[in-house]
């Protein structure tokens, strides 16, 4: 059965609500029955009905971690579970992000047989809160001490040890007994111990920390290196902290790190390289005097300078690219060619490499460039390249013209053969012949014949000329100039087969002797106008490409074509012709062909019957304007 409020008379009205402490009671189970002015301000109560439980009606916290302490735990429920008081209980609540802290002390009351609760508590925030500050901070210095390897001695004016304190008592000379009250000049040697005691008097006299590193001679610790600090102590007169600490390691790698920097030093500054330390955004921190040397600026010019703005302006964005991502951490290194600008004008093709420095954060500090001057290199290659192509050039040329020569053997053998044999066959029955109107026959025939072979001869001389001529000119020839020439040519024909003629010259220019180039046109320009039906009007187009090595022009017509299947191995030979009824001695492709092999270039045909022909003619790299450029 509940206590009822009002069953319990614990304290009287105006002593309850005076009190500076907060009071609360309670039923047997935790109900309220009262609560003072001061318990409600404490615990920011505003009312209480009769079904409030004191455990379940405020959400209390432990103070040593903080976490919510359930309702079953709290020290309300353990005296009315265990009916045993509870005494100086700690417990705090929530105010927002802060929290307020309590000391709980709970009765168990009993009157006529009926059980409750007299709860007395008072606010000790600023204790708890305290106390906490403290806990941080001792938690941290044991930290801090636990995580020292030094050894501490309290030390007189005069040397003498006191005290000491070691986190290792291996680190000790002596043992405690062995040196406790005995001064540094009867344990250590005059070289350690006069400085030693000089250092604590100035120490305690300037009223400041001093210290001084040496090396021990004591075998126990053979080329040790230890560093000694004296640290007046201010409560205490007279006295100082005495700090040795083993810096061995730190002396190694100081040792160690100053061999590095020498290396580095020495690879810096007498390199056959150029070398510089850049910062990320591309200026000049460091440089040696090799780099000076090779784009011709002082240490101080390069530093004022982006490195982009002594970069051609076709290598920046490569490069530019390739640093964002060695910044970035996608590689390791990476290697270009680029031209700097000298500071003579005149760029300087180098090899240059450039690697990221980076700090224990993996982020990007500087980095290191190596520049390799290749210049001399860049130019023999390119001397090679052009050796290899006019020697390519000079092979193709002795091809062509071992060709040529093989072609004009057999045309002395065929060409000049048959008239010479029909000479000598009409000689003869001339002389065999008595009748008047069978000589005058054969000498029709003689006569045709010979004329045959003063043709033939004539064409020859034609091609000898071409084999001959040692004095062409180069020069730089417009395509559409060479044209209109050549178009002037045939104006009456054009005009009276209703030709028409386009042009789409995307290469405006050649480097190539005109009166080859004019040659070429005429003849294939005039076999697209000759060899037409007489029902179509001609059409040609003519057109000028760039190729990766050399210039390509292309005549195309819309005329008889060539049945290529059966005509393609005799096409560009010495007197053929491939259609009948058409004025042709079979001579313009010859001579066509002629002409741009002996100069290294090369001509095809596509051609369908009745559709039209392509002829295509290559012109070699040295036809281009640029190696105009460069011979001039």
């Amino acid at each position: 059965m509940h206590l009822q409020r009002d069953s319990l008379s614990v304290l009287s009205d105006q002593p309850f609500n005076t009190r500076l402490e907060g009071l609360i009671t309670t039923t047997e189970d935790g109900t309220i029955l009262q609560i003072n002015n001061r318990a409600k301000e404490l615990l920011a109560l505003e009312n209480t009905t009769e079904t409030n439980k004191i455990h379940e009606l405020i959400t209390f916290y432990t103070a040593d971690d903080l976490s919510i302490l359930p309702p079953t735990e709290t020290p309300f429920f353990i005296a009315l579970s265990t009916k045993q008081s509870q005494n100086e209980i700690i417990l705090g609540r929530k105010e927002g992000e802060q929290f307020r802290w309590y000391q709980f002390t709970v009765h168990l009351i009993v009157e006529d047989d009926k059980r409750g609760l007299l709860i007395s508590f008072i606010d000790v925030s600023k204790l708890v809160n305290k106390n906490r500050v403290l806990e941080d901070k001792q938690h941290q210095l044991q930290l801090l001490v636990a995580s020292l390897n030094d050894l501490v001695f309290e030390v007189t004016d005069t040397g003498v040890f006191k005290n000491y304190w070691t986190n290792n008592p291996d680190l000790l000379f002596y043992t405690p007994e062995e040196f406790l009250n005995k001064s540094v000049t009867e344990l250590f040697p005059p070289d350690l111990a006069v400085p030693a005691l000089q250092l604590i008097q100035n120490s305690l006299k300037l009223d400041r920390e001093l210290k001084m590193d040496f090396q021990s001679n004591l075998k126990e610790h053979k080329d040790k290196w230890y560093r000694l600090q004296i640290k007046p102590i201010h409560r205490a007169q007279n006295r100082v902290a005495l700090v040795i600490s083993d810096i061995t390691k730190q002396v190694e790698s100081n040792e160690k790190s100053k061999f590095n920097e020498h290396k580095f030093n020495q690879a810096f500054y007498l390199s056959g390289l150029g070398i510089s330390l850049t910062s990320l955004e591309g200026y000049c921190i460091e440089s040696n005097n090799m780099l000076t040397k090779i784009l011709g600026y002082s240490h101080e010019e390069m530093s004022k300078t982006k490195f982009t703005e002594r970069t051609h302006p076709d290598d920046i964005n490569k490069d530019v690219e390739l640093r964002e991502k060695l910044v970035k951490g996608e590689i390791d290194a990476f290697t270009l060619q680029k031209r700097y600008l000298h500071k003579l004008g005149h760029f300087v093709w180098c090899s240059v490499t450039v690697a990221a420095v980076f700090d224990n954060a993996n982020t990007a500090q500087f980095l290191i460039v190596q520049v390799q001057d290749i210049s001399e290199s860049k130019k023999n290659i390119e001397i090679l390249k052009r050796q290899k192509i006019e020697s390519d050039l000079v092979k193709i040329d002795l091809e062509t013209k071992i060709r040529q020569l093989e072609e004009f053997a057999n045309i002395l053998a065929h060409d000049l053969k048959g008239p010479l044999s029909n000479i000598q066959m009409l000689i003869d029955e001339i002389k065999a012949t008595n009748d008047e109107k069978i000589k005058t026959d054969f000498l029709d025939l003689l006569r045709i014949s010979g004329n045959d072979l003063t043709q033939t001869l004539h064409d020859l001389g034609d091609i000898l000329e071409l084999r001959s001529n040692n004095s062409l000119v180069y020069e730089t020839c417009n395509f559409l100039t060479v044209f209109k020439k050549v178009q002037q040519q045939f104006i009456a024909e054009i005009q009276q087969k209703n030709a028409i003629i386009s042009t789409d010259f995307n290469v405006k220019d050649i480097y190539y002797p005109k009166i080859y180039l004019e040659s070429i046109l005429s003849n294939l320009i005039s076999n697209a106008l000759r060899f037409t039906p007489s029902n179509r009007a001609p059409q040609i187009e003519i057109r000028t490409f760039a190729e990766n090595d050399g210039i390509l022009l292309t005549i195309r017509d819309n005329g008889l074509g060539i049945n290529l299947p059966k005509y393609k191995s005799e096409l560009f030979m010495f007197k053929k012709v491939f259609h009948r009824g058409f004025e042709s001695r079979g001579l313009g492709l010859f001579l066509t062909r002629y002409q741009v092999e002996s100069l290294g270039g090369k001509i095809d045909i596509q051609s369908e019957l009745d559709e039209g022909s392509i002829f295509s003619i290559k012109f070699s790299t040295k036809n281009s304007p640029k190696s105009a450029s460069e011979q001039q």
